[in-house]
């Protein structure tokens, strides 16, 4: 065996080593000092829900009839988190990495990784909640929930190559961290997350609705629903059909995440 190669497993083994690491530093700061701790993973989606489904039930009156709107409004929520607390987390990742990536000379793409690893192991914790929801109202499991790995693994890639893309920009540009809020609650009013892409359909707004169709989250967050449901709304492609749309936005996202943070990453210290 090469020492080159001795060198590079060697790299790989402290890279997996760093980034689990990091993953349970995050935890440990995300719920230092908090009573209920990773009890928080699934009470605030479940908050969330019952606050938002009060208002558009009651107040905005919105009409779905297809299956409890609790359900639609939870399983929407909370993809849409892991997709929104993995890119937020990346965003000031290698910035805030500042301090270490002086010190040491260490592979700086794990600092945005570990962000969105995070926020997919925060995920699986969030999925208690909406497990809970679903068996309150009487909805059982179906053969397509199978396939929910694969999806969170699409959507992980997806937001890897967000990630990857925002924090690399960010060191150089720091209006991109202010900027991505503004960017994110578009981007969540814009999913069909709290209301109904049918009432949408409905109004007569052709060119948002086409415009919809290109937004990546649309089809992860009706993917996920059909799959966890396993009801197919009226305006919905079939869950084959969307898995391969979700699998051309993620890898062709991540691609060029991935590209622009390679390019860019031998400058950072420079920048950071």
């Amino acid at each position: 065996m090469s020492k080159a190669h001795s060198s590079e497993k060697g790299n790989n083994k402290n890279s997996l080593y760093l980034l689990y690491n990091l993953i349970s530093k995050e935890f440990k700061l995300k719920y230092r000092r908090s009573v209920l701790g990773i009890a928080w993973s699934v009470l605030n989606p479940l908050l969330m829900m019952v606050v938002m489904a009060l208002i558009f039930t009651n107040i905005f009156r919105f009409e779905f009839n297809f299956y409890p709107f609790a359900v639609y409004l939870i399983l929407g929520q909370t993809l849409f988190a892991l997709f929104q607390d993995g890119t937020t987390g990346a965003l000031n990742s290698i910035n805030d990495s500042a301090s270490l990536i002086k010190k040491v000379r260490i592979n700086k793409i794990i600092f945005p990784t570990e962000k969105v690893l995070f926020a997919v192991v925060n995920f699986a914790f969030s999925l208690i909640a909406v497990i809970a929801v679903m068996i309150f109202f009487g909805m059982g499991p179906n053969w397509q929930v199978l396939l929910i790995p694969v999806l969170v693994v699409l959507l992980a890639v997806f937001t890897l190559g967000v990630g990857y893309l925002i924090s690399s920009l960010a060191v150089f540009f720091r209006d991109v961290v202010h900027l991505w809020g503004v960017v994110m609650t578009i981007w969540f009013y814009f999913t069909p997350i709290f209301w109904p892409y049918e009432a949408l359909a409905a109004t007569g707004f052709s060119w948002v609705v086409t415009l919809i169709q290109f937004n990546p989250m649309y089809h992860f967050v009706s993917t996920f629903r059909q799959m966890a449901t396993g009801i197919s709304l009226p305006t919905d492609l079939s869950v084959m059909m969307e898995l391969g749309l979700c699998s051309i936005f993620a890898f062709v996202t991540f691609a060029i995440g991935l590209f622009v943070f390679k390019k860019l990453e031998k400058k950072f210290i420079l920048y950071v």
